[in-house]
């Protein structure tokens, strides 16, 4: 890739991210909070997954 179409690509992606930067601001500051249900809700098929990929290595 030559050199001004890195910089073009990097101007473009500044650019989307200056775009984006106020709606995901706004976003951020008016999402509901997560209690510790929330985050057991999350976690519990985590390790659910990260317990089976280890099960399937160990079989190998």
């Amino acid at each position: 890739m030559a050199f001004w179409q890195q910089l073009l690509l990097g101007g473009l992606a500044l650019a989307a991210l200056w775009m984006f930067f106020p709606a995901v601001r706004r976003s951020i500051k008016e999402s509901p909070k997560g209690s510790a249900s929330d985050w057991a809700g999350v976690l519990l098929p985590v390790a659910a997954v990260v317990a089976f990929v280890l099960f399937l290595i160990a079989l190998i």
